[in-house]
């Protein structure tokens, strides 16, 4: 067998291509799960901290009395129970009109997306919960 023949032997072959193709493709396709699934988190820690925060609200609708501590301490108590932390809750009440006044509970929260080999994702969220506080 000439060197010719062997050099087109070796290159019709086509075993391994397909092992070549999803060793290439694969990274690509574990770090889109990974994106997907971090997005996913991100969403669900946004909606325990609005829900926290529609708690604390509910609350100081009940006891117009609480302090922004005690606001706090009620958004903290239902955001610990599901693992969040560095989570930053104030209030802010408008002036009495129409017999009533509008408290406003926001809170901040920094999520980090952590991908390996590359640079921290930080991806910043708030929200905030407007409530009537009736004068009695």
């Amino acid at each position: 067998m000439s060197a010719k023949q062997k050099a087109r032997l070796f290159a019709s072959n086509a075993s391994g291509g397909a092992a070549i193709e999803f060793a290439l493709i694969v990274p690509f396709l574990i770090m889109l799960l990974f994106g997907i699934f971090a997005f996913g988190w991100s969403m669900n820690n946004e909606s325990s901290v609005r829900y926290a925060l529609e708690t604390s609200a509910r609350s100081l609708q009940l006891n117009r009395t609480l302090t922004q501590a005690q606001i706090q301490a009620i958004a903290t108590q239902k955001l610990q129970a599901l693992g969040l932390q560095n989570v930053t809750v104030t209030i802010t009440t408008d002036p009495p009109s129409g017999g009533f006044k509008m408290a406003h509970v926001s809170a901040s929260y920094a999520f980090v997306i952590n991908f390996p080999y590359f640079s921290d994702f930080p991806i910043n969220y708030s929200t905030t919960v407007t409530v009537p506080l009736i004068n009695s």
